[in-house]
């Protein structure tokens, strides 16, 4: 908690902090890594908060690699903060499956395998296909709109083969979607398993490089769309079942 006195000394910190990450280096790794989170910092309340997110965020976009060391001293001391707030960053995200801490205390990016994706994929599918019926349920006039809004934006990601860009539009997409079957456990639980599908190095991001493998991916994509602007399950989870094939 913090003190009504202290609250602009900490919008200070927590401004530094933001402008640090843009040119953050682990010195163990001899790797700068860059990352521009200015708009998240309206959206936390601690310090502890911002350097999850940015931490987060690094491995989400594979700034950090699988099994990459994570030192809180060394990020402690860049940032002028103490090791708390690191700690507890470290902690909630290793709880969250995208940290390992051994028993030594050495903190690694978690490393999750080739067949671990394929797993998570076959979850993703089942789970997604399953529920659909109820986002077209609930899913308003409006709330198709901005779906369509945020497909044509997935189109330009598309046309200029911005893959990286695609994955995270299409992410956002889906969770829009996710958000309309009302359920919190399975909306985390997707939300989770497709961003540890993220930290697989490489391999992801390689799928996307094959034209014929994207442009599936965006077929499919505009299929599921269309399917529940007509309110049509039948549809929605057959483009749903072809979807998470190339994705």
């Amino acid at each position: 908690m913090i003190c009504q006195g202290d609250s602009q000394k900490f919008s200070e910190k927590r401004l530094t902090i933001g402008k640090h990450w843009d040119s953050v280096k682990f010195m163990n790794d001899h790797i700068s890594k860059y990352l521009d989170k200015s708009k998240s910092l309206k959206q936390v309340s601690t310090i502890s908060e911002v350097i999850y997110a940015n931490l987060k965020e690094s491995i989400l976009r594979r700034k950090l690699k699988p099994n990459q060391r994570v030192k809180i001293r060394e990020i402690a001391d860049f940032l002028g903060v103490s090791q708390t707030p690191v700690r507890e960053a470290i902690q909630r995200l290793a709880a969250e499956k995208f940290l390992i801490i051994s028993a030594r205390s050495d903190v690694k990016v978690v490393d999750v395998g080739v067949e671990e994706s394929m797993m998570l994929g076959e979850l993703i599918q089942v789970l997604d296909t399953g529920c659909v019926h109820k986002a077209i349920e609930n899913i308003t006039d409006k709330g198709i709109e901005e779906l369509k809004n945020l497909n044509e934006k997935l189109g330009e990601y598309y046309e200029t083969k911005q893959v990286d860009m695609y994955i995270q539009q299409n992410h956002k997409i889906h969770k829009k979607i996710w958000k309309l079957y009302k359920n919190d456990v399975i909306y985390q639980t997707l939300n989770q398993a497709v961003e540890r599908m993220f930290i697989v190095e490489g391999s992801y991001l390689s799928y996307f490089t094959d034209s014929d493998y994207l442009k599936t991916s965006w077929e499919s994509h505009c299929q599921l769309l269309e399917a529940i602007a007509r309110r049509d399950t039948a549809a929605a989870e057959k483009a749903l079942s072809t979807h998470w094939m190339y994705i």
